[in-house]
């Protein structure tokens, strides 16, 4: 039996696992933009003091875009520039929209006055784009509703057992709105499910595939600061967390959000070979989503998430055939989908 499925994996950090990044104006294969390829959020080394700051990160395929409250001062570099005041914002949204970008990334909201909130978000809408904001803490959330973003990313909540009560209601009231289409949210939740496992079998940060078209030099510095897994500080309430996850996931279902398969590529010990299957296979295998949803999750509700379902997310006449296939039967065994045996991009096979 063979599977075939078509569409656009969503992720947190790029929006397709098949693109070149660009930094600035130097194009790189995207398995060596692991780590330098990040959010915002990504080195503190440098940083100097709060300021707001808008990131971008480009791409053949997809564009991602950061805009946010951090604690960070970024020196002016190409697509990365301060944002202070609501019209300041709504003045770099516009640039982005100008230069071509097709999504508008909220972060640390909740350090945001909402009237620069409000503003990024509406000048976002004006100009057709979607807004997709992190959901760490709950003012981030609530924040992100009153300013009717498109999209949350992650969990959140630390080691909280859930959602805030408001959070819940605001969330229903929001999703009965069908006039103003879905809400959706991309809980990047494996790695929380993963991470026990990772520690007690660390073999596969070994695996090659997680280095391709990584030049030497890149590749022993990750692996050099993933040598003792357990050791690392990034995931030092890790398991804390992960008691909460299952919960968190299934209030959110119940809330009527519409769920997207991504990850949180680029993290330490999260590599791209391997991430999106592990996310699929963290809601089927543990979560119990059933296999099609999914795949869908995966692939069309990401396009319709970014406005590109007219070209991409399904196998239709007119769109672009971007599909993958495998021999074995997916809806079964969806870790099958670690081993595509072909992969179509635009109408040309690629493998």
């Amino acid at each position: 039996m063979c599977c075939l499925v078509s569409g656009i994996a969503t992720s947190t950090r790029y929006y397709s696992v098949t693109v070149i990044m660009r930094i600035g104006t130097k194009p790189i294969p995207l398995a060596s933009a692991a780590r330098s390829c990040r959010q915002p959020r990504g080195n503190y080394s440098w940083l100097e003091s709060p300021a707001r700051a808008i990131s971008v990160v480009r791409s053949r395929r997809a564009l991602a875009c950061g805009i946010g409250s951090i604690a960070a001062k970024f020196p002016d570099q190409p697509f990365t520039s301060p944002v202070k005041g609501a019209a300041d914002g709504k003045a770099k949204v516009k640039q982005l929209a100008d230069a071509g970008v097709n999504i508008i990334k909220l972060i640390d909201q909740d350090q945001m006055t909402m009237e620069e909130v409000k503003a990024v978000v509406d000048e976002a809408h004006a100009h057709k784009l979607p807004v997709v904001a992190h959901a760490h803490r709950p003012e981030e959330i609530r924040r992100g509703l009153a300013a009717g973003v498109d999209c949350f990313e992650h969990t959140g909540l630390a080691a909280a057992p859930g959602y805030p009560d408001d959070i819940l209601n605001a969330l229903h009231e929001r999703t009965a709105k069908m006039s103003l289409g879905p809400l959706f949210w991309c809980p990047t939740i494996e790695g929380f499910i993963n991470y026990q496992s990772l520690i007690e079998n660390p073999e596969p940060l070994d695996d090659p595939k997680n280095y391709d078209g990584v030049p030497p030099d890149i590749a022993a510095d990750i692996k050099q600061s993933i040598a003792h897994p357990n050791q690392l500080a990034y995931y030092q309430i890790t398991p804390l967390r992960a008691k909460t996850v299952a919960h968190k996931f299934k209030q959110l279902q119940d809330s009527g959000v519409v769920m997207l398969i991504g990850t949180d590529s680029g993290i330490p010990m999260k590599f791209h070979s391997q991430s999106t299957w592990h996310e699929l296979d963290a809601w089927v295998n543990h979560l119990g989503v059933d296999s099609m949803t999914a795949i869908r999750a995966a692939t069309y509700w990401p396009a319709v998430m970014m406005k590109v379902d007219k070209d991409y997310g399904s196998i239709s006449e007119g769109k672009f055939a971007d599909i993958i296939a495998l021999r074995g039967d997916v809806l079964q065994h969806i870790d099958l989908l670690q081993r595509v045996d072909l992969i179509i991009k635009h109408g040309k096979r690629v493998k």
